[in-house]
């Protein structure tokens, strides 16, 4: 009997070693797939690093254990987008730096899905169907600790746009504190509530935000305050009617970016149509495809001290910038300072001219394009002929393009060929008479003079000989003849 329960024992012992070693080996063979043989890398392509996943029809997302299988790879760039996945799930311990998802279809993303990816620097979750309810911030959670989630704190660069973001959570970005880089155009903001200003209120680091296409009319107070290292805006497609005065609070801003929104005009004193506030390092500025955009007044860009490249262009009602538009005026008013431009585009608008003033240097420009405008061409753009002209070419650009459009006689010159020949144009009189039409008004009357002289000496020929007796015009005889009197027969004379 104890021979029996021995031999049992020594059964069971070894039924449970050898399922430990089958069991053993199993795990082995799992951790121990190579990357090339992982499912990851069967359906993507695997290389230098690089998970390529593009366009894939890849409709579910990889779980942590395939994750787990590509490890040696020590992949840095994951490319998963255009794709059909619903749902994010959490990815293993990777050195992922760049994580693209892209255009897929993601509408909820898993708490604490990127925990574990501590290298992630890019994150872009751009054109995907997440919605404020479902976006939650725990999807952002880092790893646990003992009295809190860790931060995710390589993270930099966050792509929102293009979902359907009405709002965002107030704690959204709680554990993104480094964040530099947000981008959520293309989502229907519209206005800003009190909880979206305090989600991008608690991004202090944040240099660059994207604002593209969100159906803005405004930009509420205060909602720039606390980015203080804000450098890089951008507004553009959106339904702002003014420049927005809130970007002052942007101290180190030094891009901007207003194109297609339908501001109709700059005002400096105008309530309605304000110029821009005081941004002192403000380097850039584009303010194009404004199909209300008329004119720019005085002084209505001044407060850019710093600007060096502006883009104005392709607005097609825009026909007037004042000559002091840059310029700012000094302590005293006496004299004004312009800012250091090496880059102006002013093509494609209406403009009959650019006055001289504009700009303190037009030599040191570096690149200038004024091309496809209406231009008069008049001594009142005799400048351009003489002194833009060569500066455009000294830049590399076209002055083949600057095409005169009035005078009619002067319609379809280009001014660089009015530079070549050394034409001095005329100026328009008080009146509004074209002076390119004089030449053509005293050949007129020469030849009238010339025909008018002989025709006089004819007709005065004519009526001495009495051709025109027959309508009561008598000969010079005959006038003499009817106021003689023949003396009286009887009459005597001494």
């Amino acid at each position: 009997m104890k021979k029996m329960g021995g031999r049992v024992l020594a059964c069971f012992v070894f039924a449970v070693f050898v399922i430990g070693v089958s069991a053993d080996e199993q795990t082995s063979n799992t951790t121990n797939v190579l990357p090339k043989d992982s499912n990851i890398c069967k359906l993507c392509h695997c290389k230098d690093n690089n998970v390529d996943c593009f366009d894939q029809n890849i409709s579910t997302f990889f779980t942590k254990q395939e994750w787990s299988e590509i490890t040696d790879l020590k992949p840095k760039n994951v490319d998963l987008s255009e794709n059909l996945f619903v749902n994010v799930t959490v990815m293993a311990d990777l050195s992922i730096e760049v994580l693209n998802l892209s255009r897929c279809k993601i509408e909820r993303i898993e708490n604490a899905a990127f925990r574990d990816l501590q290298e992630m620097r890019v994150l872009d979750l751009s054109y995907n169907k997440l919605t404020t309810a479902n976006l939650s911030p725990h999807a952002f959670e880092g790893r646990y600790s003992a009295e809190e989630y860790k931060p995710l704190a390589s993270m930099r660069v966050l792509n929102l746009a293009n979902n359907d973001l009405h709002s965002l959570s107030q704690d959204l970005f709680e554990h993104l504190p480094e964040l530099e880089e947000l981008d959520i155009s293309g989502n229907p903001l519209a206005t800003f509530d009190q909880v979206t200003i305090i989600a991008i209120s608690s991004l202090p680091m944040l240099k660059v935000l994207r604002m593209r296409s969100c159906e803005l009319t405004k930009i509420p107070e205060k909602f720039l305050h606390t980015p203080r290292y804000l450098e890089r805006l951008d507004l553009s497609d959106n339904l702002l009617t003014a420049v927005p005065q809130e970007i002052e609070e942007t101290k180190n801003l030094i891009y901007l970016n207003l194109n297609q929104n339908p501001i109709v005009q700059l005002e400096m004193d105008s309530e309605d149509y304000p110029g821009f506030p005081r941004l002192r390092k403000l380097q850039e500025l584009h303010m194009c495809n404004m199909p209300a955009l008329k004119r720019v007044g005085p002084g209505s860009l001044a407060g850019l001290e710093q600007l060096t490249k502006l883009h104005m262009s392709f607005n097609p009602a825009l026909s007037d910038i004042d000559p002091k538009a840059l310029a700012r005026p000094d302590d005293i008013g006496e004299t004004y300072d312009w800012p250091p431009m090496k880059e102006l585009y002013l093509q494609s608008n209406n403009l009959s001219e650019v006055d001289s003033r504009l700009i303190s240097r037009w030599d040191l420009l570096e690149k200038v394009d004024v091309s496809d405008n209406p231009f008069l061409c008049d001594c009142s753009t005799q400048w351009m002929v003489d002194l833009l002209v060569p500066s455009v070419e000294h830049a590399g650009g076209n002055a083949s393009l600057m095409v005169c459009q009035e005078p009619i006689e002067m319609r379809g010159y280009t001014m660089k060929h009015l530079h070549e020949i050394h034409r001095t144009m005329r100026c328009v009189d008080k009146y509004g008479n074209r002076p390119e039409k004089d030449g053509a008004i005293l050949l007129g009357t020469l030849i009238g003079v010339l025909l008018a002289v002989p025709i006089m000496l004819g007709l005065m020929l004519l009526w001495r000989r009495g051709y025109f007796a027959c309508i009561g015009l008598r000969a010079p005889e005959d006038v003499s003849r009817a106021f003689y009197k023949r003396a009286p027969a009887e009459d005597n004379y001494f």
